[in-house]
């Protein structure tokens, strides 16, 4: 590693510099052991800890290298946090016990507060998350401790406004965005359209940039204590909400840019009837139709769609999703399956609900039609899955597409019912 500033290397050895800026670039340290903070100190230490869990009876999942399933429980890991998951206590407390001979593992009982996130349950078997605490940041951050509320996180699609008026406070525009994102991602969905909107123009954000961002977190005063509520169905399937806004970026003052002309991509998966993961993202090439641009849409979602199939198909092993497995189809459907090269097919057919027809008559064909052979063979991946029957298209109605709050910004009533529709007030 790089030697610290304000040190050098005297005869082997190091030393304190009279200078606090002194940089000595003639040497280096070779590090004997891993050292927190350290580029490579992260995957050290999942190579430690991994190494303990299999020797207990843990297996690494395929498709998320933080997974770790075991026939009585699952670990999740995220760093030097992780979340044990089991129908008996006694079994995570018999794991914690066991992990503290090789690791200082402190015990915090009953998950209350994950990565910021605090969770709570009430009597009607809901889990509440929420990140008070973040958004308090975020408002301190900006200053904005009074002043009106807004009912919805964005009224407009974002431009360059390269000749625009500079911005006026000074926070950081990119560290609120950070902090925006990562709300966003966890708990709050409903500005993720709007989040991303400002993040397009963190290298050179101007005042209506500003202005933007100080809608989202006046938005955030308006609604600080709320967050997700997940209250599970008896469904137990993966399923996705997916829509496409066709060339919602485009303005006429920047249309000879290619990014005034881009698509936008929203998808949200749930399993039991609650949100898992979601995304608000633009596309990477310039659909021609509506019918394209839902098509590509459709196309990007399923790629995150696929491997979490597949992660509910590892989870089989674990005891408690196995025999909801077995319940949901025949015992012989369920062994065979899971023996064959795609454990994800024995699962239930994915729902995935999509507004538009033409698009849904373009991803069950098995052939391409004279309007659509310029679609890259890329977006085409999907249909696959489509013939296997393990995924299943169904034509839902716009107003009732949750997706359709991750695409554009709406207007108060609709931002209000798609709120209620996914985080439950």
């Amino acid at each position: 590693m790089k030697i610290p500033q304000g040190w050098y290397v005297s005869d082997g050895k190091l030393e304190q510099h009279e200078d606090p800026e002194y940089r000595d670039n003639t040497h280096c340290i070779k590090l004997l052991r891993n050292l927190y903070g350290c580029k490579q100190g992260a995957r050290n230490w999942w190579k430690y800890l991994s190494k303990g869990l299999r020797s207990r009876g843990f297996q690494e999942s395929a498709t998320d290298n933080c997974l770790y399933i075991r026939q009585d429980c699952i670990l999740v890991l995220n760093s030097d946090d992780c979340l044990i998951f089991a129908k008996d206590d006694t079994i995570i407390d018999n794991l914690i016990t066991d992990l503290q001979k090789d690791y200082l593992i402190g015990d915090t009982g009953s998950v209350q507060d994950f990565l910021g996130i605090r969770i709570t349950t009430d009597n009607k078997g809901r889990i509440h998350m929420i990140q008070s605490g973040l958004i308090d940041s975020i408002i301190r951050d900006t200053g904005l401790t009074s002043g009106k509320t807004r009912e919805t996180p964005a009224d407009q699609i974002l431009h360059p406004d390269k000749d625009g008026p500079p911005r006026i406070e000074k926070w950081n525009y990119r560290s609120i965005i950070g902090k925006l994102n990562f709300l966003a991602q966890n708990t709050r969905p409903n500005i993720s359209m709007a989040v991303h909107n400002c993040a397009r123009f963190c290298n050179n954000p101007t005042l209506l940039h500003e202005q933007a961002v100080k809608r989202i977190v006046r938005y955030l005063i308006l609604t600080r204590d709320k967050g997700m509520i997940l209250t599970p169905k008896n469904t137990f399937s993966l399923d996705m909400y997916v829509d496409a806004d066709f060339a919602g970026t485009w303005h006429k003052e920047y249309s000879h840019l290619r990014d005034s002309v881009l698509s936008r991509t929203g998808f949200i998966i749930t399993y039991c009837g609650c949100p898992i993961t979601w995304a608000s993202k633009l596309q990477t090439e310039i659909a021609l139709s509506t019918t394209e641009a839902e098509y590509i849409a459709l196309s990007m979602a399923t790629r995150q769609l696929l491997p979490l199939r597949r992660i509910m198909a590892e989870l089989a092993n674990f005891g408690p999703i196995a025999a909801t497995l077995k319940r949901q189809q025949p015992m012989s459907t369920f062994t065979n399956s899971f023996t064959s090269t795609d454990p994800s097919s024995a699962l239930p057919a994915s729902l995935v609900y999509e507004d538009n027809a033409a698009c849904i008559v373009l991803a069950e064909s098995d052939h391409n039609k004279p309007r659509t052979k310029h679609i890259s063979l890329k977006w085409h991946h999907f249909r696959d899955q489509i013939q296997k029957g393990e995924i299943k298209i169904q034509k839902i109605e716009s107003q009732r597409n949750l997706a359709d709050i991750l695409t554009k910004p709406l207007l108060r009533i609709a931002h209000r019912r798609l709120t209620t529709a996914i985080l439950g007030w």
